[in-house]
This record gives structure tokens, C-alpha cells and sequence, in this order.
């Protein structure tokens, strides 16, 4: 219920989820584990197979790819 609570308000305000039916979203909520990365650390690795999709409440994750695109994410972005 902690996480329902906390992350309603920053799915509400996705794209992906601005039609979604609100049952979907508490189900989807139910489902979510929170995550804590430290800088430095590695959400995953290009090419590896994801079987989870993030969502960023608060702080930076930066994408390298081998083609050396670099780009930022933040709060209110998702990947997955």
C-alpha cells in the first residue's frame, strides 16, 4: 500500500498510463518493487534481455550505448 501511495501520483502523469483503466493501474501499483541504484551503478546492460520495467521517481540515470549515444534520464521518466 506504501508504494501504491507514492507512486500513483507519478504514474498518473505518464503517457503510457494517461488512459489506462484506474483497476490496471492499482493492480499495475500492487506490482511494483522500490529499487535504489548508487551512482556508478548499472540498471542493465545493452543487448541483456529486461524482464522489468523502471520507473524513475527521483535522481539522473544516464544510457550509454556502444554507439557512444549518451542521454539522461529523470524523475518521471520510465525504461524497461
Amino acid at each position: 500500500e506504501i508504494v501504491n501511495f507514492n507512486c500513483r501520483k507519478l504514474v498518473a502523469t505518464m503517457p503510457l498510463f494517461a488512459n489506462a483503466d484506474p483497476n490496471f493501474v492499482t493492480a499495475m501499483l500492487s506490482k511494483l518493487r522500490f529499487e535504489v541504484f548508487q551512482p556508478g551503478d548499472y540498471i542493465i546492460r545493452e543487448g541483456a534481455v529486461g524482464k522489468k520495467m523502471y520507473f524513475i521517481q527521483h535522481g539522473v540515470a544516464g544510457v550509454i550505448t556502444k554507439s557512444s549515444k549518451e542521454m539522461k534520464l529523470t524523475d518521471g521518466s520510465y525504461f524497461g
